[in-house]
């Protein structure tokens, strides 16, 4: 009995796969082509910006500012930036491998250099994924890559701490999938110490998810438990940083999975790629770039996206520069700024001309909320240590809150301040957006000491 022929493809039939193919092939190199013109347009023009600014692109600035100053002027590093949070603000409450680094030349670049680093986080990121990854590094499944939501996102917004931090735990990935043990630890280490809050849960997962897979699961996990050890004080400093000690739990809780998340999806997007391309048909990827496209669309509003985006043309032009150019400001005095949709340039501003905050840069720790009435409103900035309160006239229309208010009120009702224990206020500084509140706390300190 002959043996049956197994089917087999012949020049013909090959050419006809390929002819099929190819205008999947087309498409797909069109869609790269756009995706990498996106990012030069949008990094060229970030590079245009001395400060660029958008969510969370100040606290880098401000930041570096302060560990260049302290290197290069003082000599020295020290634990708290006692500028902000009341005296209590870390100096590094993540980022300490990028604003390290960016201190070091930002006496050559100025703030620029800023801007430099979160451009190269953004780009160190794709170029990880692609090496980690290379399956991926041609056509719609490349293309689905760099329009990653978690990639997306964390450049306009100006997440430059957990852009590094990526960066650095996707070359770890990658080295441990061409078994470089050692420099995988080294890596997934330094990615956790650069944002805890972030990173720590991320690599746990990713950890987790990987043990069904890996043929020396005790090597994985003795190799994870080492990168923890370096990032543990880290891990300390975030729990006892203000935004966190004042947070409630609610808002912990509300954070923790509105922010590791959606930024997982640096390291899921990739992996879901990969599985896709070993398991799936070619013409998944380009749905799967649909989606991610789709995921940058859903994630714009809560996001703040399109803030983000107008940060491409915003202008880096002082927001207090009368104000402390003036004589009433005064250095070293604590303020507290009713601000708008500024990017937090303005508590930069007072950072750099030697005041104090008493929050950080964190929304959270900000109190952005309204308060039961003048005596919870005065204790707040007695407890504080408020000197100054700088609230814009936007402030109102866009957080809501009764606190401008409460300062109207305070400064108006005069009698009351000693009779009561409260603090009281008066105008020192007038602009056409903003208004400067002198806060005496004399008699709220003595009735808090009665």
């Amino acid at each position: 009995m002959s043996r049956m022929a197994e089917p087999t493809i012949g020049a013909e039939g090959f050419r006809a796969v390929r002819a099929s193919s190819a205008p999947l092939e087309r498409s797909g190199t069109v869609a790269l082509a756009v995706a990498i013109g996106f990012w030069a347009i949008t990094l060229a023009t970030i590079l245009r910006h001395r400060i660029f600014i958008t969510h969370d692109s100040m606290i880098s600035y401000a930041h570096v500012w302060f560990v260049s100053d302290r290197m290069w002027h003082h000599h020295d590093l020290p634990l708290h930036m006692a500028s902000l949070g009341d005296g209590h603000g870390f100096t590094f409450p993540y980022g300490f491998v990028p604003w390290v680094t960016a201190a070091l030349f930002r006496p050559l670049f100025g703030d620029w250099i800023v801007t430099l680093w979160l451009v190269l986080g953004g780009v160190g990121t794709a170029v990880a994924t692609f090496w980690t990854f290379p399956e991926l590094r041609r056509g719609w499944w490349a293309a689905a890559v760099l329009v990653n939501p978690a990639l997306v996102a964390g450049v306009l917004i100006g997440e430059l701490p957990f852009m590094w931090a990526s960066t650095m735990f996707l070359l770890a990935i990658g080295c441990w999938r061409r078994a470089r043990y050692v420099p995988a630890i080294v890596l997934a280490a330094l990615a956790q110490i650069t944002h805890p809050a972030v990173l720590l849960p991320i690599v746990a997962g990713t950890v987790l998810l990987r043990l069904r897979w890996e043929p020396d699961r005790r090597a994985l996990l003795r190799a994870y438990a080492i990168s923890v050890v370096p990032a543990l004080p880290a891990a300390w400093i975030v729990l006892r940083s203000p935004v966190y000690i004042e947070s409630s739990r609610a808002t912990k809780i509300g954070q923790f999975i509105g922010t590791v998340g959606p930024r997982a999806l640096v390291i899921a997007i990739p992996v879901v790629l990969v599985v896709a391309r070993k398991w799936g048909s070619e013409y998944v990827a380009p749905a799967l770039a649909a989606l991610c496209i789709a995921g940058n669309i859903a994630m714009g509003l809560p996001f703040g996206i399109t803030y983000a985006q107008n940060g491409l043309a915003r202008s880096s032009t002082p927001e207090l520069g009368e104000f402390v150019a003036s004589r009433a400001f005064v250095p070293g005095a604590t303020y507290r700024m009713l601000r708008t949709n500024d990017g937090r340039i303005g508590l930069y501003e007072i950072v750099q001309h030697d005041g104090r905050l008493d929050s950080e840069f964190f929304p959270e720790s900000m109190r952005l909320n309204s308060l039961p009435g003048v005596r919870v409103y005065s204790e707040l900035l007695a407890s504080k240590h408020v000197d100054y309160v700088i609230a814009f006239r936007s402030y109102d229309e866009e957080w809501h809150t009764n606190e401008h208010q409460l300062l109207e009120q305070l400064t108006q009702d005069t009698a009351r301040h000693c009779t009561e224990a409260l603090v009281s206020t008066r105008v020192v500084f007038r602009e056409p957006d903003y208004d400067v509140y002198a806060v005496d706390r004399s008699c709220a300190s003595r009735g808090r000491r009665a």
